[in-house]
């Protein structure tokens, strides 16, 4: 992963649903793994939460 995707990670707020406000690295695993089973977002918030 590259140095930019990486800064975005720490920096970046979920920006809806249960856990928003939080930052993405801050998100619960069992959360990651429910879009992992139901589909992430299109775009660059599904690239950062795969």
């Amino acid at each position: 992963m590259n140095p930019q995707k990486l800064e975005l990670l720490v920096t970046r707020e979920m920006p809806y649903g249960k856990y928003k406000g939080r930052l993405i690295a801050d998100l619960p695993g069992q959360y990651l793994n429910w879009f992992a089973r139901e589909g992430f977002p299109h775009g660059e918030l599904g690239a950062l939460l795969a």
